[in-house]
């Protein structure tokens, strides 16, 4: 078999008038060689045929976490009403109502103070931003709560980012704000 593909090759040049081939090629033919090439591809297009019948996996449940002082979950309420809660201190439960202590939080109070220009004598207003940052509790410093109580009003904007809680494995986790416009 592999003479007459050498001859063949060979003849085939002369005919064209080419010269000949000082190594000419050779022609392999085997049947097994067939075989296998059909059985490899048969096998690739079935582990891919089985390979696309998978299903993906499940996503595992998220789980929803939120903040909230005296059950608020926001701080769209009435400035008196904010005045009296702030004592209670933040609150976090996920979905299920589990607590989860907070390691973490920062308050950021956006107000409206007024003055009284020294040239004009005229009564001036202006945004004024306080932010406090609290570790390993709850609650805000007895300064931060006075403060509020004394000088909340309508119009307030209050802001509370940053929440991280402490999961039960011991994982921090950063959950969403607690914000809103005192009214």
């Amino acid at each position: 078999e592999k003479s007459r593909c050498r001859n063949q090759d060979q003849n085939d040049r002369r005919k064209f008038n080419k010269p000949e081939l000082k190594y000419p090629l050779i022609c392999i033919v085997n049947p097994f060689t067939m075989k296998s090439i059909f059985f490899v591809l048969l096998t690739v297009v079935a582990m891919q045929t089985n390979a696309q019948k998978k299903t993906a996996p499940k996503p595992l449940p998220v789980t929803a976490y939120s903040a909230s002082f005296a059950g608020y979950k926001n701080a769209d309420i009435s400035a008196d009403l904010f005045k009296k809660i702030i004592d209670s201190g933040l609150v976090v439960k996920d979905d299920k109502g589990v607590s989860y202590p907070v390691a973490r939080f920062r308050i950021n109070y956006t107000f409206v103070a007024s003055f009284t220009d020294g040239e004009t004598q005229q009564k001036k207003d202006f945004k004024d931003f306080r932010v406090g940052d609290f570790y390993d509790t709850p609650l805000m410093s007895q300064d931060w709560r006075n403060s509020i109580k004394d000088n909340s009003k309508t119009g307030d904007q209050v802001i509370i980012n940053n929440i991280i809680i402490r999961l039960k494995n011991g994982k921090k986790l950063m959950i969403q704000d607690f914000s809103g416009t005192l009214k």
